[in-house]
């Protein structure tokens, strides 16, 4: 867990290379005089450390540089990359506030950097204090411009971390540059330069972010470096219309070690603008020594009750001892809660009982004591080795009513030294978050004719519930209606629709404890079927003109359109005497059949169909 901190300033790059004649150069500057401190001495009083991780974002200008962020590559043995959204990444694990916290630009909403992270780091440290001497294996390679440019590779190796009780030390690492061109476009040759100090941390540079991980704040603004060649350092900026006056460098000895192609990436060439992305980023430092806590979920629905199994390790007995009854002078074990605590609850810290409410909770202690706090349920083992397993309610709606403080924002599992004791290694904190369950919407728009009432069904489910809310039904840009669901469905009328297909969407609002939901589906409307029925009114006669009559009907709807009428006289191939087209009005349409010759006749009605009705057709035969 990360606990509020004081964040300090840190980025690395300006900007001063080219290729076949082109040069960049970026603006910006610092200022707060910032002495190089000594190697320092590490406390006394230290544990082993082989687990330890080195994680570290380079600077604000290795992520926001003239040509993006910077490429970091070709990692080797224990380094690995974490990319963060600068890069469309997604790593959380390293944040830095932006500028003038630290050197990393501002972005809404803020990015988070491109990390490097070294683990299975070894030596020496003092959780109380920060105090160590770690060394971790490994490389990575940075090339802050376009292939295009040749600028050489900076290959940095096995990071070397000495860091004293007061928060003073150093950072040293191998240093390769590969081969390139310089400023000129000239080629360079690859260089080994050897171990170098990549930063110093001056006094109270660093913030207890964990039980035993620290963030460092390295020196750069007010250092001051001579360089021999290349742009002068600029060592007065002003804080004029919100400037940050920031200038400053890194360590002497690295800016005097790296090419001068690559050099004004570590100091200050002139003021405001890139110049405030110069100086390193924070390192943050996890020696890797504190107790771990695994749950088997973490994020659960806001409603209901969950029995959940939380396992615990590396709680040594010896290292919390009761101040206070019923185990003063024991091994006072760990509370294992669950619970919504405040931002700052650590009882190593300071912080009061108020700062922690629980609506679960047992304690972890050695068997014989088990007995002395009431014995199970509410106490559970706590082995010798430092294990327990125990079982955690989690339920949201009991903990609201319990925690009504406003401070208190945080829901997850915890725990912390029982019986007074205080070790910060037994403090840990595993976040929950409550989810609304997601909606199933599921859609059923029965196909309909022309002429037939449209209607589509609606079902909202969140799990095995009935959801409650409301659906919004749309066409494209157009709402045709909003109903309110009754036990989770709902059956929404469309009325008689022309034929065609209609792409429909269901918009669910979601309620106190399902989540916002659509779902789309397609309503077929189909043309509608017609029956063509044809008779004579009046058959002809040699002289006298018959009539006769169209009739096209349709199961739901009056049809509309034209009909085709056609009279062949029997016994003549392919003879027609009377073709015409005839206009339906309700559905019927009358025609006049001239004086016919004797003889046998064949008539045929043909209904042609439009946009709404489907095509059909009957004969008669008839004698004159």
């Amino acid at each position: 867990m990360r606990i509020p901190l004081r964040r300090g300033a840190g980025a690395l790059t300006g900007l001063a290379l080219a290729a076949t004649g082109l040069t960049m150069v970026a603006s910006t500057a610092m200022a707060a005089p910032a002495a190089t401190p000594a190697i320092p001495r590490v406390a006394a009083d230290v544990a082993d450390v082989s687990a330890a991780t080195f994680t570290w974002g380079i600077s604000g200008y290795a992520q926001d540089g003239i040509f993006g962020p910077w490429v970091i590559k070709d990692l080797a043995g224990d380094a690995t990359l974490l990319e963060g959204t600068v890069s469309d990444g997604d790593q959380t694990q390293y944040v830095v506030e932006p500028i003038p916290a630290t050197s990393m630009s501002p972005s809404e909403p803020q990015d988070t950097p491109n990390v490097v992270q070294f683990a299975g780091g070894s030596g020496s440290a003092d959780p109380e204090t920060g105090a160590a001497t770690l060394t971790w294996t490994g490389s990575y390679t940075v090339n802050a411009y376009p292939t295009t440019f040749g600028a050489p590779n900076e290959v940095y190796s096995d990071p070397a971390l000495s860091i004293a009780e007061d928060g003073s030390g150093s950072l040293t690492m191998d240093v390769t540059i590969g081969e390139g061109q310089d400023m000129l476009g000239q080629p360079t040759p690859a260089v080994d330069l050897g171990r170098l100090t990549m930063m110093t941390f001056d006094a109270e540079s660093g913030d207890r972010i964990g039980s035993d991980s620290f963030r460092y704040t390295p020196d750069y603004q007010g250092v001051e470096v001579e360089v021999a060649s290349g742009s002068e350092q600029t060592r007065s900026c002003s804080t004029d219309d919100g400037a940050t006056g920031w200038w400053g460098a890194w360590p002497q000895e690295l800016v005097t070690a790296i090419p001068e192609s690559v050099r004004p990436h570590f100091y200050s060439t002139g003021c405001a603008g890139k110049q405030d992305n110069k100086p390193p980023l924070p390192v943050d430092v996890d020696l890797g020594l504190a107790s771990t806590v695994s749950v088997e979920q973490t994020d659960f629905l806001p409603s209901g009750s969950y029995e959940v199994t939380v396992e615990g390790s590396g709680f040594d007995p010896a290292d919390a001892t009761g101040t206070r009854p019923p185990l003063a002078g024991k091994a006072a074990g760990t509370y294992v809660v669950f619970g919504k605590f405040a931002d700052e609850w650590r009882p190593s810290a300071g912080a009061p009982s108020s700062t922690r409410k629980s609506s679960s909770q047992r304690w972890a202690v050695l068997a014989e004591d088990m007995g002395t706090i009431g014995g199970a349920p509410a106490a559970v083992e706590l082995t010798p080795e430092g294990t327990f397993s125990t079982t955690l309610t989690v339920d949201k709606t009991a903990i609201d009513e319990i925690a009504t403080d406003e401070a208190l924002v945080n829901y997850g599992f915890y725990t912390y030294p029982g019986s007074g004791a205080v070790n910060a290694a037994y403090e840990t904190y595993t976040p929950v978050t409550f989810t609304k369950a997601t909606p199933t919407l599921e859609l059923v728009a029965p196909k309909v004719s022309f002429g037939e009432s449209a209607q589509l069904g609606i079902s909202v489910t969140a799990g095995a519930e009935a959801a409650t809310g409301s659906v919004v039904v749309t066409q494209g840009e157009t709402t045709l209606d909003t109903v309110e669901l009754v036990d989770g469905t709902s059956v929404v009328t469309l009325g008689t629709l022309d034929a065609g297909s209609y792409p429909l969407t269901v918009t669910y609002s979601g309620d106190d404890l399902t989540a916002e939901g659509s779902a789309s589906t397609t309503l077929a409307v189909a043309k509608a079927k017609t029956t063509t029925k044809p008779r004579l009114k009046r058959t002809p006669e040699p002289r006298k003109t018959g009539k006769a009559v169209v009739k096209v009907v349709s199961p739901h709807a009056t049809v509309a359109g034209q009909a085709k009428v056609v009279i062949k006289k029997l016994g003549r191939k392919g003879t027609k005497v009377l073709k015409q087209k005839v206009t339906l009005r309700r559905g019927t349409a009358g025609l006049k059949v001239r004086r016919l010759a004797s003889g046998r006749y064949q008539l045929k009605a043909t209904y042609l169909s439009d946009a709404n009705f489907k095509k059909s057709a009957k004969k008669i035969r008839f004698r004159v």
